[in-house]
C-alpha cells in the first residue's frame, strides 16, 4: 500500500484549502491591488485631479494606514464616513493613487459619479384633498429624506419656523450636506418628496438632507454622506427609513450586487444591518428591462410608478402614453424583473405642488415604511420590506406583461378595505383613494 509523506500531505491540504477559497470567489491574493475605474488613471495621467470614492476593510486600522497613504502623498481627505468603512478622497497624481491602492485593507475604488434627482414631470391637478387620518401615521418615527432641501415653512409641515419649531413641525432636521447656497429649496424637488411622506406619515417626521448644489447637480459622495448621516443619528430620531429619489441614470439589466463596482451596496446594507429601510426611485428613463442606480442595489427597495387615477394622455420627457387609468405604469417608469415594487406617482401634488415619476412613488413607501415600523416596532427592515411586497396588489406592466406588487398599506396593516371606506365617506373621496399610497391626489368629489 502507498503510503503519503507529510510534505504531500501538507500539498494536498493546502490544494483543498486553495479550492474551496476559489470556489467561494475570494481573491486568491489578499495584497492584490483593487482594479482601478476606467479612465481614472488616464484622466490622472493627463493632470487632471481625480475624486475617488474608498472602501476599505471593516477592520479599524484600515482606515489609519489608508489616511496616512494620503497625507504622505499627493492626495487628500475630502470626507471620512465615521459610520462606514469608506473615505471620500481627492488624488493629483498617478504616483498617489498607486501609493493609496498599494495600502492593505483597500477592497475597492470608484469613481464619483455624478447624481441628479429623478426630475419630476409637473401638471397642475385641482381639488385634491389630503387623506384623513385613518388611526395608523407613523407616530415617533423618520424618515431621512435625501433630496434638494426642504422649504419647512409650509403648511404641509406644520409651518415651522425652525426644524423642530413649534412642538407640531413635522421637519425634525434639515441639514446641508452639500455647499451651503442658503436656500431652502432650490428646486423644490425634496420638499414634494418631504411631503408625500408626511401625507402618508401624517405623525412622522422627516430628517430632509440637502445634497445638491445650486446647479442641480450632486455626486455618489454625497449621497452616501447622506447615507452615512441617516446612520449616524439613527438613534437621536428615529430613523427607520432612507428615501433616495434620485439616480444617475444608468441602466442596468441586472442587480448591482457586487461591492467592488457598486458604491452603494456597504453603505445601503450597513443602513439596513442599523434597523433602516432604504427605498430608491426606479428612474424616469422609460426602461423596461433596467433600473437606474442606487435602485438597482439589492438591499434598496426599488420603486417604479403608477398612475393613480384618469388624466388623459401624458407627454412625458422621453416617451407618450395616449391614456391613463389608475394602476396603469407609465410609459417614463423604470421597471425591471427584480423591481420590488410600484406606487402611485402620477401625478402626486404634495407641499404645494404637483409632480409626478418614480421620485414621488418611492416617499409613498418610505411613509409606508414609518407607518409600519411605528405599528410593528420590533419587526426588522427585512420584515417590513415582506410585509410590503407580499401584501401589494399585483399589477401588470402592459409593456412586458411584468407583474409587481403595487403599494397597498391597508393590506400591509392587516385592514380590511371597509376600514378605508368607512374612513373616508364623510369626504366624498372617489375610488382612487383605496389606492391608499396614492390618495394623497386622491379627488374630492363636488
Amino acid at each position: 500500500m502507498h503510503t503519503l509523506h507529510s510534505s504531500q500531505f501538507r500539498q494536498i491540504l493546502a490544494l483543498t484549502a486553495l479550492a474551496a477559497l476559489c470556489s467561494q470567489g475570494i481573491p486568491l491574493s489578499a495584497s492584490a491591488a483593487p482594479v482601478t475605474p476606467p479612465g481614472l488613471r488616464q484622466r490622472l495621467a493627463a493632470g487632471a485631479p481625480q475624486e475617488a470614492i474608498i472602501l476599505l476593510d471593516e477592520e479599524a486600522t484600515a482606515k489609519s494606514r489608508a489616511l496616512g497613504a494620503l497625507a504622505a502623498d499627493d492626495g487628500e481627505l475630502v470626507t471620512d464616513y465615521s459610520h462606514l468603512p469608506m473615505l471620500f478622497t481627492r488624488v493629483r497624481s498617478v504616483r498617489a493613487l498607486d501609493r493609496l491602492l498599494a495600502v492593505p485593507g483597500i477592497q475597492a475604488v470608484y469613481e464619483n459619479r455624478v447624481i441628479r434627482p429623478h426630475l419630476a414631470q409637473s401638471l397642475p391637478l385641482i381639488g385634491q384633498p389630503p387623506l384623513p387620518p385613518i388611526g395608523r401615521s407613523g407616530g415617533g418615527t423618520t424618515v431621512a429624506v435625501v433630496d434638494t432641501g426642504v422649504n419647512y415653512t409650509l403648511p404641509a409641515f406644520g409651518s415651522c419656523t425652525a426644524p423642530g419649531v413649534p412642538a407640531g413641525c413635522r421637519v425634525a432636521a434639515s441639514v446641508d450636506l452639500a455647499a451651503n447656497d442658503n436656500a431652502m429649496d432650490d428646486y423644490g424637488h425634496g420638499t414634494n418628496v418631504s411631503g408625500i411622506v408626511v401625507g402618508v406619515a401624517p405623525d412622522a417626521r422627516v430628517a430632509v438632507l440637502d445634497i445638491f448644489n445650486a446647479d442641480g447637480t450632486s455626486s455618489d459622495a454625497l449621497v452616501i454622506s447622506g447615507i452615512n448621516w441617516a446612520i449616524a443619528n439613527r438613534a437621536t430620531y428615529n430613523i427607520v427609513a432612507i428615501n433616495l429619489s434620485l439616480g444617475d441614470g444608468s441602466r442596468n439589466t441586472s442587480a448591482c450586487s457586487s461591492k467592488f463596482t457598486n458604491p452603494y451596496v456597504t453603505p445601503i446594507k450597513n443602513a439596513k444591518n442599523a434597523g433602516i429601510v432604504t427605498v430608491a426611485s426606479a428612474g424616469n428613463e422609460g426602461y423596461s428591462d433596467a433600473l437606474s442606480r442606487p435602485a438597482c442595489t439589492p438591499d434598496a427597495v426599488s420603486v417604479g410608478a403608477v398612475y393613480d387615477s384618469n388624466v388623459g394622455g401624458i407627454q412625458w420627457s422621453v416617451c407618450t402614453d395616449a391614456s391613463s387609468t389608475a394602476d396603469k405604469v407609465p410609459c417614463m417608469s423604470n421597471t425591471a424583473s427584480f423591481l420590488d415594487m410600484l406606487a402611485p406617482g402620477a401625478f402626486i401634488t404634495a407641499a404645494g405642488s404637483s409632480l409626478g415619476g418614480t421620485s414621488q412613488a418611492a416617499p409613498h413607501v418610505s411613509g409606508a415604511v414609518a407607518v409600519l415600523k411605528a405599528e410593528y416596532p420590533t419587526e426588522t427592515p427585512d420584515q417590513l420590506i415582506t410585509r410590503l411586497t407580499s401584501k401589494g396588489k399585483p399589477v401588470t406592466d402592459q409593456r412586458t406583461g411584468g407583474v409587481f406588487p403595487r403599494l397597498d398599506l391597508l393590506a400591509a396593516l392587516e385592514l380590511p378595505d371597509s376600514y378605508l371606506v368607512s374612513a373616508l365617506s364623510p369626504w366624498g373621496i372617489g375610488c382612487a383613494a383605496l389606492l391608499l399610497g396614492g390618495a394623497l391626489s386622491a379627488r374630492r368629489r363636488f
